[in-house]
Formats: structure tokens, sequence, C-alpha cells
């Protein structure tokens, strides 16, 4: 399932406009000229939220009250989302309201690889445990379900933490909650990784060749205790600090070679190539599943080299993903998306205006 229509109302810098899409797609222009501003617009309709700003102020044209998306799919469902000034949204699929972002989100699965994307590897915890959520969510229906329920029990645990007179029946009843939402959690977790790393090991040669990686989860807890055990034993230190330290909201990922932990020993080029290769595994792991992507790569070409980009590229085709990519110059990455699919479709992006363009070199260096 692919987006075969796209239209954007409110968008940043964006013009509004009515693009058709095909497989593989690419925008060219000055920096500034709106060609992320597209790719947002696209992550705001599959994801509800943009990958630029939290807040929807920032995203939403000056002057306007919203901003809307909207596709038509290669399935004929359509998709609209309105995202107004306050953060609140209001969702449509085939012409029919939907009230639940996360039903809405299971339609279309955006990935995203971008310049900024470099925390995944160098930041703390979150980063990767949303990489592993995003995926868990899109393979497992009763993901997220699950996932609300604990976070409405983790948040009644962290309020009775900061109450003196809390008893010791309080917190067993939420601690109770906790712990048969968390094991089903973590279950659907580790299955997911099983199977990611299975679909890693398949890509990272074509584009680490040098690097041996160990992909290693870590639950956030001790997995051969009882949970509920764990949280009585920690409520005075959980009490110091103001928050449950225990339990899958601190589950990460742990990225090793043999020389240590990634992000210690690996060049900025070989983890640029490693975010990449994770995010192509998730891509052929829903694939396997039957389920198609839309890939968002901005700036590819000052990302990764010639050979990488057209590995990356040719992996993606074979997968049936649907790339929209976007580039300063159009000579370096056009010919080789026309090579891969004479269908591929150039656009020009200028000043918020995007058009179907031609290629020539001397128009578009």
């Amino acid at each position: 399932m692919v987006i075969s229509r796209l239209d954007f109302h409110g968008v940043r810098n964006l013009q509004a406009g009515t693009l058709s899409l095909a497989r593989l797609n690419l925008f060219y222009g000055l920096n500034g000229s709106g060609k992320s501003s597209l790719l947002e617009a696209v992550h705001i309709l599959g994801l509800g939220r943009s990958f630029r700003s939290p807040q929807a102020r920032h995203y939403i044209q000056e002057g306007k009250p919203s901003c809307t998306v909207f596709a038509e799919l290669s399935s004929t469902d359509t998709l609209g989302i309105a995202k107004l000034m306050d953060g609140s949204h209001q969702l449509r699929r085939n012409g029919t309201t939907v009230t639940q972002l996360a039903e809405f989100a299971s339609d279309l699965p955006v990935q995203l690889i971008h310049p900024d994307g470099m925390d995944l590897l160098d930041g703390g915890s979150r980063p990767r445990r949303q990489l592993l959520d995003w995926l868990v969510f899109h393979v497992e229906h009763s993901f997220y379900g699950l996932w609300i329920r604990y976070q409405k029990a983790l948040a009644q645990r962290n309020a009775l933490l900061k109450q003196p007179a809390a008893n010791d029946a309080e917190f067993q009843v939420w601690e109770a909650e906790m712990a048969r939402t968390a094991l089903l959690i973590d279950a659907m977790r580790q299955s997911t990784v099983e199977a990611w790393r299975q679909h890693l090991d398949a890509v990272l040669p074509a584009l680490l060749p040098e690097i041996a990686l160990r992909m290693e989860y870590n639950a956030g807890f001790a997995a051969d205790r009882e949970l509920a055990e764990q949280w009585r034993e920690t409520r005075f230190r959980d009490r110091e600090r103001g928050h449950t330290q225990l339990g899958p909201h601190r589950a990460d990922l742990r990225l090793k070679c043999d020389l240590g932990l990634v992000e210690a020993v690996l060049s900025r080029g070989q983890k640029k190539l490693l975010i990449c290769a994770l995010k192509l595994a998730q891509v052929a792991f829903l694939h396997a599943q039957e389920r198609h992507c839309v890939v968002l790569l901005d700036d590819l070409a000052s990302e990764l080299d010639a050979g990488a980009r057209q590995r990356l590229l040719a992996m993606l085709y074979r997968l049936q993903a649907q790339v929209l990519m976007t580039s300063v110059e159009a000579d370096v990455l056009w010919p080789l998306l026309q090579q891969l699919d004479s269908q591929a479709r150039l656009f020009h992006v200028e000043q918020g205006q995007i058009t179907p363009a031609r290629f020539t070199p001397e128009e578009t260096t």
C-alpha cells in the first residue's frame, strides 16, 4: 500500500498543492525551499506528529488555524488529518471520523531516515525504545492498548510515591496492574527483537560488511524475579527519586560490536550506516508480514556515499517500500532512481512550491 495522491495545506512554508506519487520520488531544491516540509507532512499523516517539532504551532503556517494532509492510497482507501493550533487533531479514514490516533496510525507505516537521527545511538534509551515500539505497534495489534494500561498504572504509582501517607495496599493495586501488563509488553518486545535481529543480520552486510553486530534487549527489570516484588523493594528509593525506576518504560536496546558499544567505537559515518540498517531491517520485517512502508529519506546524498546510497535504495525497492527522498541537486540521485524504476518521479521545490520536473543537468546542479 503506497500513497498515490497527496494533498497538503498550511504546512510550514509549503504552498498548498496536490502531488501524484510513484514508488520512488525525488524532491530537489535549495536549502530552505520546503523539501523537508513535504516529508514532514507525510510524517504527520502517518504518525500524527512532526519529526521536527512537538508543537503544532511551529509547523502550522502563520495566519492559518490548522494544517491538513490528505492521501489516496493504492488500495483506494483515503486518509486525512487536520492538526489544530492547540495540538488537537481531526482524523478521517474513507470519509469517516476516526477517534483514536493509534487506530489511524496503524494504516500507514512511515519510517524516517534523516540527518538529525544520530541520537538513536548517542542519546539515552528513549529513542531506541521508541524505534522498537514503533515496530511492535505495527506487528502486535494489542500492544498499544497494553501500553496505555501500563502507563496509566505507572502514573498512579508515581503519584503515590509523592504521598507520604500512601499505604501498602494502595501500592499493591497499581503494582499488580503494572505487572500484568508489563509482562505481556515484555513478551511482545522480546519476540519482535528476535525477528528484527534476523532481518538485521541479512541487511547489515550490504551496508556495514566489516561490522559484526550484536543487538541486546534489556527489559528494564530483572526478568528472573517477580516484578511486583521488585517494585515493593524499590519503593523507598523510588520515593527519594520521585518516580518509578524499574519497568518496561526503562527498557533499552544495546548495540555492540567486537570492540564494545557502537556509540563509543564506530565512526560517525559508520553510525549513519548502522541507523540505516536498523530501519531497513524494520522495513524488511514488515514486508515479510505483507506490510509495506513509506520511507522518508531526508538529504540522503549528504549522509551516505554513492555505493551505500545505491545499495540502500535497491533494497528498499526490492522490499516494495515507497520512497520519498530529498536532495539539493537532482543529478546526484535521479539517474539511480531511473535505473531502478523507469516510473520514478522527480519534483522541483522552490520557495514552498512543488512542481513536477524533467532532469536536465544544467538546470539541476
